[in-house]
């Protein structure tokens, strides 16, 4: 979250959902909550725009079309640009195996939709709260 003058920016959020309708409506609570967004609809459109944006958090749903978001993880977190990057799984699969995938794949998080404000306020602060401190001690 370091801007490179010293200060924070404000936290960075990439969100990975192929429903429009719904990366939209997420990004609006991301913006609400005081966060930036960056919406891509697709495996193809997130690994174009990453590198440029460089989130400081991406969420990503797990159905997406060409690519499942376990791959698209795996993928991503081998970009060194992205090794501080805190990955959420944003999916309606909230049972067990799921959860120990999503962990596999290198998620910190796993989240189930329908997204609740409260829940997300709470995890997005918590991640912000690290990533201050860690940019801190740097």
């Amino acid at each position: 979250m370091a801007d490179g003058s010293g200060g924070n920016s404000v936290m960075r959020v990439m969100i990975i959902e192929d429903n429009e309708a719904l990366a939209q409506t997420t990004g609006w609570l991301v913006e609400m909550l005081g966060y930036d967004y960056r919406l891509a609809l697709s495996p193809k459109q997130a690994l174009e725009d990453v590198k440029g944006y460089r989130p400081d958090v991406i969420m990503m749903d797990l159905g997406l079309p060409g690519m499942s978001g376990y791959d698209l993880c795996r993928l991503l977190r081998q970009e060194s640009e992205l090794a501080d990057t805190v990955f959420i799984a944003q999916t309606g699969w909230g049972e067990a195996e799921h959860r120990r995938l999503t962990a596999e794949a290198g998620f910190h998080h796993h989240l189930v939709k329908p997204l609740y404000l409260e829940a997300l306020q709470d995890l997005l602060g918590t991640i912000e709260k690290t990533l201050n401190k860690a940019g801190a001690e740097k």
